[in-house]
């Protein structure tokens, strides 16, 4: 496999995303009455749904680097 410096870093965005979903689930407090697999989707998807907000955010910045680079070339 070569030494490809954007996989890398999509990997770790990756790993990045993959733990903080568990981590998420494992804050929740269980002891709570209202504890139901229902808030711990709940919980899990406004996690998974911020964390990819940000990932689309980063890709866009990304995209507009990249653009104006070989614009500026």
């Amino acid at each position: 496999m070569k030494n490809d410096k954007a996989l890398r870093i999509f990997l770790m965005l990756f790993c990045i995303f993959l733990l903080s979903i568990i981590f998420t689930a494992f804050d929740i407090s269980f002891s709570d009455a209202n504890s139901a697999p229902y808030n711990l989707g709940f919980a899990v998807g406004a996690a998974s749904g911020n964390m990819l907000k940000i990932l689309a955010t980063l890709a866009i910045a990304k995209m507009a680097y990249v653009k104006m680079k070989a614009f500026s070339e």
